[in-house]
This record gives C-alpha cells, sequence and structure tokens, in this order.
C-alpha cells in the first residue's frame, strides 16, 4: 500500500498533536551497518585512516548521484516519512567550525582537540570566512537543487554543547573543567552553543519549506514548522547534578525559539531523562537501541515513562520482536520508529510488521 503524500502529512500532523495515529509511525535508512559515512561512493577516498581531512577535499558536485541514489532507494520503502537530504553524514561539523582538526578513520572521521585549557580558551566567532561553514551551506546550497522541491533538506547529526566542548578540550578535560572551573565551563559552553545555533539558522536560511512544514534529518520526521535536534552524548560522563547545572541551560537556549524539538540519546545518558522531562519546550526524546546495549524490551518501562509526558522516537536496527513489543506496549499516539534496514527488502517486511 502506498501512501499518498496528503495522508504522510497528516500522519505526522497527528503525531506532533499527540493524537492517536493507530500505530507508531515509521521512517527508514537504508545501510549496511552504522556507519554511514561508507555508505557514500563519492567518500571511499577520503576514508583513509589517519588521513587530516580539509574543506578542499569534500567536492559537494560528486556527492549529488548518492543522494539521488539514495532519494530513488527510499522511494521504495512503504514508510511514513520523508527522506531528508543532509550535508555528508559523518564529518564533525561544528568540531571542524570551532577549530579541530578532522582525521579520517576506516569508517568515519574524528576530530582532533585543539590542546586549549579551560583557561586559555578563546570565544570561537563564526564568519564567512570558516571554511567548513562554507563547505557545510554548500552542501545545502546543492541539495536544495537537487531536490527540486522532491525531498526536504535538513540538518545531519551534530554535536551538543557537551560533545563541542569535549571536542575542544579532550573528554577529560571538560568533565574536570566543567567541576573547577564552573563559569569558565558555562561561558565556554554558551559560546559553543550560539555557534550551533548560528549554523542551523543559517542552513535554515537556504532551505526551502516542503509542503508546509521542514523535516529533521537522520530521523526523516516532517514537522508543521520551523525543527531543530540536538544531542549530548558526553553526558554520559557527568553527574545528573553537573548536567541540571551546565547543560540544561543550554538545551532550553537550543529550544526556546522552535516548536518542534528533539535530543539525540544513548542508553549511557539515560539517567538525564528526568531532567529532559521537565524541559517545556523540549517535545521529542529519541533513544537508540545501540548494539552490545539494552533490548527494547529491556527499557520499555523508560520509553512508557517518556511518552506519557513527550513524543518518542525509537532509533536503531530493530527487529520483528521489537516492532511487536513497541506496538503492544506503547499508546499508539506520539511514536515514531526509525529503522535500519539493510535493504528495501527488509525494510518493507519489518514495515509490515506494523500493518
Amino acid at each position: 500500500m502506498t501512501f499518498s503524500l496528503d495522508d504522510k502529512i497528516e500522519k505526522h500532523t497527528r503525531y506532533w498533536r499527540r493524537e492517536d495515529t493507530k500505530r507508531p509511525l515509521i521512517s527508514v535508512t537504508i545501510a549496511e551497518d552504522f556507519f554511514f559515512s561508507r555508505h557514500y561512493n563519492s567518500a571511499r577516498d577520503l576514508l583513509e585512516p589517519g588521513k587530516l581531512i580539509t574543506p578542499g577535499m569534500l567536492d559537494v558536485a560528486s556527492f549529488m548521484d548518492d543522494y539521488e541514489r539514495m532519494y530513488n532507494e527510499s522511494l521504495r520503502v512503504e514508510q511514513d516519512g520523508f527522506w531528508v537530504g543532509t550535508p555528508y553524514t559523518g564529518i564533525p561539523w561544528m568540531e571542524a567550525m570551532l577549530g579541530c582538526e578532522v582525521a579520517a578513520m576506516e569508517a568515519s572521521f574524528v576530530s582532533k582537540p585543539t590542546g586549549a585549557t579551560i583557561e586559555n580558551l578563546e570565544p570561537v566567532e563564526l564568519t564567512q570566512e570558516n571554511e567548513w561553514l562554507a563547505k557545510y551551506l554548500e552542501f545545502t546550497t546543492r541539495l536544495v537543487a537537487l531536490s527540486a522541491d522532491r525531498f526536504p533538506v535538513g540538518m545531519p547529526i551534530m554535536r551538543g554543547p557537551s560533545d563541542m566542548l569535549g571536542s575542544l578540550l579532550g573528554q577529560q578535560e571538560m568533565v574536570l573543567a566543567l567541576m573547577q572551573h564552573p563559569e569558565k565551563s558555562a561561558r565556554a559552553l554558551h559560546n559553543v552553543t550560539e555557534c550551533f545555533m548560528q549554523v542551523i539558522k543559517a542552513q535554515e536560511d537556504l532551505c526551502n519549506d516542503f509542503h508546509g512544514g521542514r523535516s529533521m534529518g537522520f530521523y526523516n520526521v516532517w514537522c508543521p514548522g520551523k525543527c531543530i535536534w540536538y544531542q549530548e552524548d558526553l553526558s554520559a560522563l557527568l553527574s545528573p547534578a553537573l548536567f541540571r547545572q551546565m547543560l540544561r541551560p543550554c538545551g532550553e537556549y537550543i529550544c526556546r525559539d522552535y516548536d518542534y524539538t528533539a535530543i539525540h540519546l544513548h542508553p549511557s545518558s539515560f539517567f538525564i531523562v528526568d531532567e529532559l522531562l521537565e524541559m517545556k519546550q523540549l517535545k521529542v526524546i529519541e533513544i537508540n537501541k545501540d548494539i552490545g546495549g539494552p533490548s527494547i524490551e529491556e527499557m520499555m518501562g523508560l520509553c512508557k515513562k517518556i511518552v506519557a509526558r513527550k513524543n518518542i522516537i525509537i532509533w536503531g536496527d530493530l527487529d520483528e520482536e521489537d516492532l511487536e513489543c513497541i506496538q503492544n506496549q506503547l499508546p499508539p499516539r506520539g511514536v515514531y520508529i526509525h529503522l535500519v534496514a539493510e535493504s528495501v527488502d527488509r525494510a518493507n517486511q519489518l514495515i509490515a510488521c506494523l500493518r
């Protein structure tokens, strides 16, 4: 069964209103594994372990065939979501814009700390001369042109305030800085948060509405207006009290001007869920089914707690048992599933379980 565009828009509108959608909504990424960077044919020459990556190495035009292939593949999946074109996944965009070197690994990329300490860390100001920002916006511009209103364009995985500061200082050094120099750390966190917001707003200015709304890249969730999502992976290194003091204000600042907001969460950070539930402007908590992490069944208590107050996105390599658990134990409102499936056939086979 193929859903019409109007059907999809209506389902997403009901999801955001926390109305009955009969079943969880679902979108899909077709990939053999979670190392999405290597699924772009145009990027294979970049993935040499240890190779330092500069903006000039990214030939944006050469990526367009990959995007067209992914878009056309998505049309063969009986999903509720719309495929979203995003600047090349895998590049640590924010870290690079803030001054970190970027190095390739076998399947992705990593940023290197700058060597700065919290005592001598200078505020960062992003300008039009920032080559990494220019490259990010070049991807956006090219994708908007490629789309020709066929698909929305949005943000890929970006780093949250703790992740950005941890990349600049080093992870251990960031934790010590937050404890030993809270005022300087708070200023630094605010600075990198401002930079993140500047990048997203610059991208928004280049993007068109898609049937009256925008979409969350990476999750392919359509929203009736402008949207934003972020992550705080390094919150896993903090205490609940330190998160509340140092990072919750950053999240509230990120969400304050948006009606459609989400945070990405790994099981290692589940201890901050209570704080997130108290953030009024945060509308969605996304949770990962991580490799080697708790099962969907084991996370179901937390999922129920979230759905009682906010919407949820459940992301990962889910199987039939996982989908049955979600459908049987969660209410038919405020629940969105994003599958990572190895093929179109496998995606459609799994989606059929929810029909």
